[in-house]
């Protein structure tokens, strides 16, 4: 097949939970789909350092992909299946409070959705892909479709009894990998190294769970190498395809498409779409109220670390897991409190093959060597994550000087920390230093900078066409045909993780643009 003679129903850019999820729903109801990534065809199961150790490398820094490999140069050419590849898996339902977080405090802003709409995609997505957890029945996280769950360690039941000495509730962590074995992939053998790829594919990626077996279908098409540097018009109010460059060659090449959906993950979403200018658009592609790029809304984090005293001198055992086997779900919500939303806080989640935390003890040589194996057992860290306001000013753009090794203009984000993130971070890191010490963990590390994770915001979601880009379905305001589906277009945050909404979403959005197509309106 040529790609750029072929008129195709549906491009897709981006192939990660966004991209992998709404081009398998769309191909498995007979649309002609092309999936246009950035980054190469990845092996999963040879191509990444799963299980390369810190000593095998200079400086003790392992890369993420085996010499020789492609993939995950930059946030334009991860590979197919981007963030999948490497995420954590951690898989959260969104709760009614979170959709509707003004109407509750009388700040941020409400989706225009509310939960009951997710619910029977959040449904269909965890048992497709497979995702573990309990049923905790917690008002402000909702149960789903569960695997059994991960057992808790040793040192996460410690956690659990020192939180329960303040009323506070650590659940098992919810996460897309397979505790029971599937007929094409295994359960979790519990190895350790989930951020650095899977290479039995317990834990879900979009290429191997979604994009790979609908490819049966002969409706989907997967161009990898292909950056794309445009979304192109036929008219003010309809796009035809895109632009892309070759990751390798640098030659252009085209895709056109009766509809077009960007998933690129957040920044370089909106990134896409302020390249993409015309005649019509002369800020960005769907920018005529000037709101692309705004409302940027990333997480932030604390970071704390010590060590559970029960745990120092203890023999070291094989107790890698899955990374976090854990968690502490948002509680604030029930405190009087002078800031407004709430924190989880996941913990346990470091690789354990590395000891970053060795600079902090005392000592050298063959004594400090000894120190680090007595504490090793012991460790742990806390990363509470907290939801940013809209209103804190932070937004994306694009750099007007620095481009790319391909010549594009390099994304920027601009934070800036409003006065209910300080006090929300301020109650993180003083209920982490709470609960820790309730444990009996020393701790010797506690991070005074909050740091920014999980990019969201930035083309957000809602009725108005004056103060957002797209509406309830993800679909452009601007451009009826033009639609972005990934953590770009949630109008608040929560602070619980966003893949599996960001599925939700491009599952939902993939059922509205059948139905627009059976219409003959797409």
């Amino acid at each position: 097949m040529n790609v750029n003679e072929t008129l195709f129903d549906v491009c897709v850019v981006g192939s990660g939970a966004a991209g992998g999820t709404l081009s398998t729903a769309l191909t498995r109801s007979g649309l002609n789909v092309i999936v246009v990534e950035g980054g190469p065809k990845i092996d999963t199961r040879t191509a990444f350092n799963t299980h390369a150790m810190p000593y095998d490398f200079p400086n003790r820094k392992v890369p993420i992909m085996v010499p020789g490999v492609a993939g995950f140069e930059d946030a334009r050419t991860r590979g197919v299946g981007g963030k999948t590849l490497l995420w954590n898996s951690v898989a959260w339902r969104l709760s009614s409070r979170d959709f509707k977080g003004y109407s509750y405090e009388g700040a941020g802003v409400d989706w225009p959705i509310d939960y009951a709409d997710l619910a029977p995609f959040y449904d269909k997505l965890e048992r497709e892909v497979g995702v573990c957890g309990n049923a905790d029945h917690l008002e402000d996280l909702p149960d789903g479709v569960f695997l059994p769950p991960m057992p808790m360690r040793f040192s996460d039941r410690i956690i659990q009894r020192g939180a329960a000495r303040l009323g506070i509730k650590v659940i098992h962590v919810r996460k897309a990998t397979l505790t029971r074995p599937r007929q094409d992939r295994p359960a979790c053998h519990y190895c350790g190294n989930c951020m650095a790829g899977c290479d039995v594919v317990a834990k879900y990626n979009s290429a191997d769970v979604q994009m790979v077996p609908a490819l049966s279908t002969g409706k989907l098409t997967i161009l990898h190498d292909a950056v794309v540097r445009e979304v192109t018009l036929a008219s003010e109010k309809q796009v035809n395809g895109v632009h892309y460059l070759n990751r390798n060659t640098l030659k252009e090449g085209k895709v056109r498409a009766r509809a077009v959906v960007v998933c690129c993950a957040c920044v370089q979403s909106v990134a896409l779409l302020l390249m993409s200018k015309s005649r019509y658009y002369p800020t960005g592609l769907a920018n005529s109220n000037g709101q692309l790029g705004q409302n940027y809304i990333p997480h932030f984090t604390g970071h704390l670390m010590g060590f559970a005293r029960q745990l120092i001198g203890t023999p070291v055992v094989n107790e890698e897991g899955a990374l976090d086997h854990a968690y502490i779900p948002s509680y604030m919500h029930w405190h009087k409190r002078d800031y407004v939303r709430s924190f989880g806080i996941q913990f346990n989640y470091h690789n354990r093959r590395e000891v970053p935390w060795a600079k902090w003890l005392d000592g050298f040589g063959s004594q400090l060597k000894k120190e680090v194996k007595r504490r090793y057992p012991a460790y742990l860290d806390f990363s509470p994550y907290g939801e940013m306001l809209p209103s804190s000013g932070s937004h994306i753009d694009l750099d007007p000087e620095k481009k790319d090794r391909l010549g594009l203009p390099q994304a920027r984000v601009h934070i800036h920390f409003g006065e209910n993130e300080w006090k929300l971070f301020a109650a993180m890191r003083r209920e982490s230093r709470q609960i820790l010490e309730a444990s009996g963990v020393e701790v010797i590390y506690d991070k005074p900078d909050p740091e920014t994770n999980h990019e969201l915001g930035g083309c957000r979601m809602g009725l108005n066409p004056r103060t957002s880009v797209v509406n309830a379905f993800c679909q452009s305001h601007d451009v009826p045909n033009l639609f972005v589906v990934d953590g770009s277009v949630f109008p608040s945050a929560s602070e619980k993780n966003p893949t599996l909404t960001i599925m939700a979403l491009a599952a939902r959005t993939a059922d509205h643009m059948l139905e627009r197509f059976r219409k003959g309106e797409l």
